[in-house]
């Protein structure tokens, strides 16, 4: 196929993707079902055809930034957030809550429901990603159905009205709520005093290297006794080396 090194170099100045970060055999393995499924011969055509068909370079970085998300993703998770984490960061105060790749918008969106429906009020709900295009769905908030399959009744007739289309567009009041900002996990600087951060189904993809360096940038951001959710996939094998203590599935909780 090529020359996957110089490939790296080279998407890296292009796109401004460390591939380096990332699970080689994995990523590798994408990026040649990308070549073989668009019919380019080599990484050399790939690099090409990135520099001259604009809408191929950004569909290529929504591929590898794997930019897929849903409302109440893993109610397991959302069970204990509805009922033990927000309540207890809630308690006397406005917390401030970090969606950490937020992609479309899904997951910070539960949250505002979520907190809206307990009478929360949160001082900041930002929502990060690398991804432009995926910042511009999460802000536009309109979703496929797939996208709500698991959303319960309840909050598709409170929160959403549906399109012409057959798309849920959620409410502008939760819109209204959530900041939305780019974010580079491997480069950007990082917020501090954080009552609570998700970065779900993010990890997987790195090496556990990058895994490591980004749990600790993450776990300096928290507030004492702050809240880190990961994805299903993520479990933390240590926790107390990061400085974290494990609350539930998915879920712990700085020292």
């Amino acid at each position: 196929m090529g020359d996957y090194e110089k490939l790296k170099q080279d998407i890296h100045k292009k796109l401004g993707i460390d591939l380096t970060a990332y699970k080689e055999q994995q990523m590798r393995r994408r990026i040649n079902q990308w070549v073989e499924r668009h019919q380019l011969q080599t990484y050399k055509q790939l690099l090409a055809t990135l520099d001259t068909d604009l809408e191929h370079r950004q569909k290529f970085t929504d591929y590898l930034t794997i930019n897929t998300s849903s409302f109440f993703r893993d109610t397991k998770v959302f069970d204990v957030i509805e009922k033990k984490v927000l309540p207890e960061i809630s308690r006397g105060k406005r917390p401030r809550i970090w969606s950490a790749g937020a992609s479309i918008g899904a997951e910070v969106y539960t949250i505002a429901m979520l907190m809206n429906e307990a009478g929360f009020n949160p001082s900041l709900l930002l929502a990060t990603d690398l991804d432009d295009s995926a910042l511009d769905k999460a802000k536009a908030g309109v979703y496929l159905p797939n996208h709500v399959a698991g959303t319960a009744p309840k909050y598709l007739e409170k929160y959403f009205t549906q399109n012409s289309n057959g798309h849920w567009v959620i409410d502008d009041s939760i819109k209204k709520q959530v900041s939305f900002k780019k974010h580079d996990l491997l480069r950007s600087a990082y917020e501090r005093d954080f009552d609570l951060i998700l970065c779900r189904n993010v990890f997987i993809y790195f090496t556990s290297e990058t895994q490591h360096r980004l749990i600790r940038n993450f776990v300096q951001s928290l507030k004492p006794s702050g809240f880190f959710i990961v994805g299903s996939a993520e479990q933390i094998m240590d926790p107390a080396s990061f400085g974290l203590e494990r609350f539930s599935y998915c879920i712990y909780r700085k020292s």
